[in-house]
């Protein structure tokens, strides 16, 4: 008997050494570089004039032809200086660095090609390249941000942006949220999901004001306990 279970025992033992071995599926994380995400718009390009010369799918004009947009950065986008700069000094020191946006992804790669020309390094749809649209609440109706879900699957450690929205997702993913100051232009065209509404009579949902918007950038923290990156460029609005 006790030759038996003997038997069984370094059978077990065999079976267990040559069974195939799970590989994780991430690698283990690079000692010393990080993984840094950036939103596109107001961000990384200044794309104001793209999206007002969009064509527009409805009546709402938030909705307006993504296709279109991606399409058309290279004729009516400018890139924000001081963030490209960040981005090549953290590609050269070794980190890694993804690109998130809101935008739908039609034509996505166009995008790709554009942020490669423009910042020198390959920027791939689905490799550091992701298009994260807004979900609407099926029961509320309110849209929310989806970016927090990439943020968390690519392991990042800080994500830049100018909205809302981005620091929301940031904080949901756990990670460090740094909030790019949007242009002055922009907030004019788009002065929603900024601060809440700088531009909007007061409101629960847009309490700010101007001066308490300005008292936030001097401080350095936003509402959301962010650190504000208070970076500004001049580079003159896209003519036709």
């Amino acid at each position: 008997m006790k030759s038996f279970n003997l038997l069984v025992l370094m059978v077990t033992v065999f079976l267990i050494a040559c069974a195939p071995q799970e590989v994780p599926s991430d690698p283990p994380p690079v000692i010393g570089q990080l993984k840094v995400g950036f939103d596109i718009d107001d961000t990384i390009l200044f794309s104001r004039d793209n999206f007002l010369k969009a064509p527009h799918m409805s009546d709402d004009p938030d909705h307006v032809d993504f296709g279109w947009v991606n399409m058309h950065d290279s004729l009516y986008s400018v890139v924000i200086q001081p963030t490209a700069d960040l981005i090549g000094f953290l590609h050269a020191g070794g980190h890694e660095v993804y690109f998130i946006t809101a935008r739908p992804g039609t034509n996505g790669e166009a995008v790709g090609r554009f942020l490669s020309l423009k910042l020198g390094f390959p920027v791939v749809l689905g490799e550091n390249l992701f298009f994260s649209a807004k979900k609407k609440d099926p029961v509320s109706g309110h849209r929310f941000t989806t970016k927090h879900e990439l943020i968390s699957k690519l392991g990042l450690h800080i994500f830049y942006g100018d909205s809302d929205t981005d620091m929301i997702a940031a904080s949901i993913a756990g990670v460090r949220g740094v909030r790019v100051v949007r242009d002055a232009r922009s907030v004019e065209a788009y002065s929603k999901n900024y601060f809440g509404d700088t531009r909007s009579a007061p409101a629960p949902k847009a309490p700010y004001s101007e001066k308490t918007y300005q008292q936030f950038l001097s401080s350095g923290v936003g509402p959301y306990g962010e650190t504000i990156y208070p970076i500004y460029f001049a580079e003159p609005a896209v003519s036709d």
